[in-house]
């Protein structure tokens, strides 16, 4: 355990020392990180948050079946059962002709007085389905209004085919740039954390030498630059953190002074602890690796 002791102090007291002596150098690194943290911590907080909210809005997502205004009673009850023995139908409510009408006129509020002039109900008989949460994608949605479309007695299906096609295909093509877009920063971060600490270590490089002729290892040399990279990487990610968890409450209190009647506000959530404890590593993890491509250069010549 002493010898332990002694080989771990002397580590931790040179990192120290490289920290205090060089504040420049460790902000400058710390800067980077923090900056591409922050943008890749609003980009997926952004993201993660829309994707809940489509899948909170896709959970109420209804089919609406317009039935034929000549379907008999027994055709009708065919169509109900044939419908409520789908697996993808969670709930079946039958509108009628007068509560279609009702409900039109809800909708339009204090428009709805030319209603009162009509010499008839032009509205269908329709069933609104609701679906289960296995109905994931357009995929889905578009076999299962063809399997309807093509019952007797259904006159039309709409499902909001065309928003929903786009908006899925928007989500698809928002993931994929995310992937890209963290690929990029990630990669860039890491050389330009490389190049500070190369800098770094060449501005030190006296120090590094006198520490090979001493007798000092390669891994006793590098250690506590490793220690380094690990601790910008660290209060940088922690900061980006902190920032991005600012940000958000500044949206949120901002969405709800501008939309108070809009109940997104009890959607819009922060990062989860997992999520957090993942995004400090990744933060440490750009640190080390600017650590590592840099060190191949400097302190194993």
């Amino acid at each position: 355990m002493a010898q332990v002791l002694d080989y771990v102090h002397p580590l931790f007291k040179l990192t120290l020392n490289n920290i205090r002596r060089h504040p420049v150098i460790n902000f400058i690194s710390i800067a980077i990180i923090t900056v591409a943290m922050l943008l890749l911590s609003l980009y997926f907080l952004a993201y993660s948050n829309v994707t809940r909210m489509v899948s909170a809005w896709r959970t109420d997502l209804k089919i609406i079946v317009y039935l034929e205004d000549d379907i008999t009673p027994d055709r009708l009850t065919e169509l109900k059962d044939f419908c409520r023995e789908l697996d993808e139908v969670e709930a079946l409510t039958l509108v009628s002709k007068e509560q279609a009408l009702e409900n039109f006129r809800k909708s339009l509020g204090e428009n709805a007085d030319f209603l009162d002039d009509l010499p008839e109900n032009p509205l269908p008989v329709s069933l609104e389905l609701a679906l289960d949460r296995k109905v994931a994608g357009m995929d889905d949605l578009e076999h299962l209004a063809r399997q309807l479309g093509r019952q007797a007695g259904v006159e039309k299906v709409v499902y909001g085919s065309w928003w929903l096609h786009h908006l899925f295909s928007l989500l698809r093509i928002v993931k994929y740039f995310g992937l890209l877009f963290a690929a990029f920063i990630s990669g860039v971060t890491i050389f330009i954390v490389a190049s500070t600490i190369r800098l770094s270590l060449y501005s030190r490089r006296e120090t590094i030498r006198v520490l090979h002729l001493v007798g000092a290892s390669r891994a006793f040399v590098a250690l506590p630059y490793f220690l380094e990279g690990l601790f910008q990487g660290t209060m940088a990610s922690l900061l980006a953190l902190g920032l991005s968890y600012g940000g958000y409450l500044n949206f949120r209190n901002w969405l709800q002074a501008q939309v108070p009647q809009w109940s997104l506000t009890g959607r819009i959530e922060f990062f989860a602890p997992l999520t957090i404890m993942l995004f400090v590593l990744l933060g440490t993890g750009l640190g080390v690796a600017g650590f590592l491509l840099s060190s191949r250069w400097d302190i194993h010549r």
